[in-house]
């Protein structure tokens, strides 16, 4: 969604709310598309964990903000929490209160980050003098599959998000063509009432799993970039090697060209 947007949190009674507390919820999300005619738009709820969010977007977070404080503060839940964000979610930009108290006065600064794409090369500390390269061989929005070399050779293969990239903690150096040779890795989704599946590293489905491939083939799992920093510190002698960093070697024959054959 463009432009800047505004959600709301309410504290309700139970996990998904009580029917009373969802009914006033809808009632209110009408009142709220009325109210933003011309300002913005309503963009939906999300139940769940004891709260309900609600979702404004519009180009100016404050003329949207004020069509429709009163109407949110009308509403009885609580505590209750109101966020602003201004342009794009990246820079974080943001004013955040009690929906009954007063916004901060002040935008805080937007915060810079660096938009790694496919192809980055970066380096991931090792300890005080080393460091080990890495490259990003894809990106899908804030998930990127990323390999560690140790030489001219891949070592660790991972699929975990841009937060390192974003802000420096793994410096880019260069930006460079994805070999050729990567190990394209495939897993597979069990899906209630409809069978297992061979997926990509980004969840797209390939084709319906074999009974070997069922049993083989591992679950896609992403991580933190933290717990790859840890994985390359081990490999790299800093650190113990902990058995979950098994998921991490790269590995030649859990493959797309292998198994799918492409």
């Amino acid at each position: 969604m463009t432009g800047d947007g505004l959600v709301v949190r309410y504290t309700l009674s139970d996990f998904h709310g009580t029917e009373s507390e969802r009914a006033a919820v809808y009632a209110l999300q009408e009142r709220l598309a009325a109210a933003l005619d011309g300002v913005g738009e309503f963009g939906g709820n999300e139940f769940g964990g004891g709260e309900v969010a609600l979702f404004l977007y519009g180009p100016d977070a404050d003329r949207v903000y004020a069509a429709v404080s009163g109407l949110l503060r009308e509403l009885p839940y609580r505590p209750a929490r109101v966020r602003l964000r201004y342009g794009d979610p990246y820079d974080e930009v943001y004013r955040e209160a009690d929906l009954d108290a007063d916004l901060p006065p002040e935008r805080p600064p937007a915060r810079r980050w660096i938009r790694a794409a496919e192809g980055d090369v970066f380096r991931v500390p090792v300890d005080g003098s080393r460091s080990a390269l890495g490259q990003v061989v894809a990106k899908s929005g804030h998930a990127v599959l990323v390999v560690i070399f140790d030489g001219p050779d891949m070592l660790l293969m991972a699929l975990t998000f841009d937060d390192c990239l974003a802000d420096g903690e793994w410096p880019i150096v260069e930006r460079r063509a994805v070999p050729d040779d990567v190990p394209w890795p495939v897993f597979k989704m069990s899906v209630t009432s409809m069978g297992t599946f061979v997926e990509d590293h980004f969840g797209n489905w390939l084709r319906e799993a074999t009974p070997e491939e069922r049993r083989t083939l591992r679950s896609r799992s992403q991580c933190s970039p933290g717990t790859v920093t840890d994985a390359v510190r081990a490999a790299f002698g800093v650190g113990e090697w902990l058995d979950r960093y098994d998921y991490f070697i790269v590995d030649h024959h859990q493959t797309v060209a292998r198994i799918i054959g492409s």
